[in-house]
Protein backbone atom coordinates (compact mmCIF):
# COMPACT_ATOMS: atom_id res chain seq x y z
CA UNK A 1 0.00 0.00 0.00
CA UNK A 2 1.69 3.21 -0.90
CA UNK A 3 1.41 6.61 0.73
CA UNK A 4 -1.66 7.71 -1.41
CA UNK A 5 -3.79 4.43 -0.48
CA UNK A 6 -3.39 5.10 2.99
CA UNK A 7 -7.30 5.84 3.53
CA UNK A 8 -8.39 8.22 6.29
CA UNK A 9 -11.86 7.56 6.95
CA UNK A 10 -13.77 8.74 9.65
CA UNK A 11 -14.20 8.26 13.52
CA UNK A 12 -17.30 7.00 15.52
CA UNK A 13 -18.37 4.99 18.41
CA UNK A 14 -21.44 2.82 19.13
CA UNK A 15 -24.38 4.98 20.27
CA UNK A 16 -24.23 4.02 23.69
CA UNK A 17 -20.27 5.01 24.02
CA UNK A 18 -21.69 8.54 22.53
CA UNK A 19 -23.96 8.91 25.09
CA UNK A 20 -21.79 8.30 27.65
CA UNK A 21 -19.00 10.20 26.60
CA UNK A 22 -21.13 13.26 26.03
CA UNK A 23 -22.62 13.23 29.46
CA UNK A 24 -18.97 13.90 30.80
CA UNK A 25 -19.02 16.64 29.04
CA UNK A 26 -19.68 19.64 31.66
CA UNK A 27 -23.23 21.47 31.11
CA UNK A 28 -23.95 24.84 32.74
CA UNK A 29 -27.61 24.21 33.63
CA UNK A 30 -26.73 20.73 35.34
CA UNK A 31 -24.00 20.40 37.57
CA UNK A 32 -22.58 16.77 37.54
CA UNK A 33 -19.91 15.93 40.06
CA UNK A 34 -17.76 13.86 37.20
CA UNK A 35 -17.86 15.71 34.34
CA UNK A 36 -14.26 16.53 33.67
CA UNK A 37 -14.61 17.51 29.71
CA UNK A 38 -15.77 20.89 27.69
CA UNK A 39 -16.83 19.10 24.80
CA UNK A 40 -17.81 15.53 23.51
CA UNK A 41 -14.45 15.47 21.36
CA UNK A 42 -12.18 15.48 24.36
CA UNK A 43 -13.70 13.01 25.79
CA UNK A 44 -13.34 11.02 23.35
CA UNK A 45 -9.88 11.98 22.42
CA UNK A 46 -9.59 10.68 26.18
CA UNK A 47 -11.23 7.51 25.63
CA UNK A 48 -9.18 7.21 22.51
CA UNK A 49 -6.13 7.42 24.37
CA UNK A 50 -7.12 5.02 27.21
CA UNK A 51 -7.58 2.27 24.74
CA UNK A 52 -4.58 3.15 23.06
CA UNK A 53 -2.61 2.97 26.03
CA UNK A 54 -3.68 -0.35 27.22
CA UNK A 55 -3.27 -1.62 23.86
CA UNK A 56 -7.31 -2.19 23.52
CA UNK A 57 -9.53 -2.45 20.57
CA UNK A 58 -13.35 -2.92 20.60
CA UNK A 59 -15.89 -2.94 17.10
CA UNK A 60 -18.84 -1.06 17.65
CA UNK A 61 -21.95 -2.75 17.98
CA UNK A 62 -25.18 -1.37 16.96
CA UNK A 63 -25.95 1.62 15.72
CA UNK A 64 -22.80 4.25 15.66
CA UNK A 65 -22.55 7.89 15.87
CA UNK A 66 -19.76 10.08 14.07
CA UNK A 67 -17.65 12.40 15.78
CA UNK A 68 -17.30 15.72 14.08
CA UNK A 69 -13.69 15.61 11.29
CA UNK A 70 -13.18 19.40 11.77
CA UNK A 71 -12.40 18.65 15.86
CA UNK A 72 -11.08 15.05 15.74
CA UNK A 73 -8.61 15.33 12.76
CA UNK A 74 -7.46 11.48 12.23
CA UNK A 75 -4.49 12.95 10.59
CA UNK A 76 -3.00 14.01 13.82
CA UNK A 77 -2.15 10.47 14.41
CA UNK A 78 -0.99 9.61 11.15
CA UNK A 79 2.60 8.77 12.99
CA UNK A 80 1.16 7.04 15.72
CA UNK A 81 -1.43 4.64 13.79
CA UNK A 82 0.26 4.53 10.15
CA UNK A 83 2.25 1.31 10.48
CA UNK A 84 -1.06 -0.19 12.06
CA UNK A 85 -3.38 1.05 9.47
CA UNK A 86 -1.22 -0.14 6.86
CA UNK A 87 -0.29 -3.74 8.13
CA UNK A 88 -4.18 -4.50 8.90
CA UNK A 89 -4.95 -2.83 5.48
CA UNK A 90 -7.27 -0.05 7.96
CA UNK A 91 -8.32 3.50 7.76
CA UNK A 92 -6.74 5.69 10.71
CA UNK A 93 -10.51 6.86 11.08
CA UNK A 94 -11.66 2.74 11.83
CA UNK A 95 -8.06 1.91 13.86
CA UNK A 96 -9.03 5.42 16.21
CA UNK A 97 -12.35 4.48 16.48
CA UNK A 98 -11.98 1.17 17.86
CA UNK A 99 -9.18 2.28 20.79
CA UNK A 100 -11.94 4.81 21.94
CA UNK A 101 -14.84 2.41 22.09
CA UNK A 102 -12.76 0.61 24.32
CA UNK A 103 -11.22 2.98 26.24
CA UNK A 104 -15.26 4.10 26.73
CA UNK A 105 -16.13 0.67 27.85
CA UNK A 106 -13.42 0.76 30.25
CA UNK A 107 -14.58 4.37 31.57
CA UNK A 108 -17.77 2.71 31.57
CA UNK A 109 -17.12 -0.22 33.59
CA UNK A 110 -15.13 2.34 35.93
CA UNK A 111 -18.46 4.37 36.61
CA UNK A 112 -20.49 1.39 38.06
CA UNK A 113 -18.54 2.86 40.63
CA UNK A 114 -20.13 5.48 42.93
CA UNK A 115 -16.24 6.22 44.74
CA UNK A 116 -14.99 5.99 41.98
CA UNK A 117 -14.56 9.25 38.99
CA UNK A 118 -14.01 8.77 35.47
CA UNK A 119 -10.39 9.82 35.52
CA UNK A 120 -9.55 7.26 37.90
CA UNK A 121 -8.64 5.02 35.07
CA UNK A 122 -5.58 6.33 35.20
CA UNK A 123 -4.71 5.48 38.00
CA UNK A 124 -6.48 1.51 38.03
CA UNK A 125 -4.40 -1.00 36.30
Amino acid sequence: MSEEELRFGSVSISADAHEYLGNLVKNEDEHLDDSPFTAIVESFRFAFALGYSKGLREKKSGKSMTIAPRQFVVMDYYDLLEEEAREEDASLGALVSEYAEAGARIMMECSVSPDLSVLSVLTSE
